[in-house]
Order: structure tokens, then sequence, then C-alpha cells
């Protein structure tokens, strides 16, 4: 069942997923997407995906958290977290069974 509505919610947000990945390109570059190593289901280690908030050239080694007014996050990326867009790419990590609904 997971597999179909991610199936079906990648192929309808397709366009706003686009949207986006222009908007993040125009704003600071490459690349769109963020890719984090997460431990799954059964200690499984996957590559979880998700839209970048914060400007690219970011150093790596700043604060693991987001705050609420972290200069770090770009215009782009302060809308994604507040409408929790930049979670879309991880209907890819369910669709590959990666992660449940």
């Amino acid at each position: 069942m997971d597999i179909i509505a991610a199936s079906a919610g990648l192929i309808a947000l397709s366009p706003l997923m686009l949207l986006i990945a222009t908007a993040l390109l125009l704003e600071g570059g490459r690349p769109v997407v963020f890719v984090q190593p997460r431990i799954g289901a059964g200690g499984r280690l996957f590559h979880m995906y998700k839209f970048r908030k914060f400007d690219p050239r970011c150093d790596a080694g700043g604060p693991a958290l987001t705050l609420a007014n972290d200069d770090r996050m770009t215009m782009v990326g302060r809308f994604l977290a507040l409408s929790k867009f930049d979670e879309l790419p991880q209907l890819w990590n369910v669709l590959k069974g990666e992660m449940a609904l």
C-alpha cells in the first residue's frame, strides 16, 4: 500500500517538486537534494532524501539542529521548512521500501 501511495504522490507532486528544484537551483545552485544516512528497520543503513534548506556553501560542521532563525537557511529553505515540502523527496525512500508512510 505504501508503494502505491508513494507512486501516486510522486506522480501528482512532480510538478511541485520540479518547481522547488528550480527555485533551489536559481537561489543557490547545486545540490538541490540533501542526502543523510539514517538507520532503518532491522538496523539497515539507508540514505534519506530531502530538499536542501541551507545555503550549499555552509560549513557541514555547523550546528546539527536547525534553529528557528537559522542564518544558514535560504529564503526558499525557510518556505520548505514551514510548509514541510522539504520532505517530499522522502517519497522516493518509501518507493524503495526504506521508509513507510
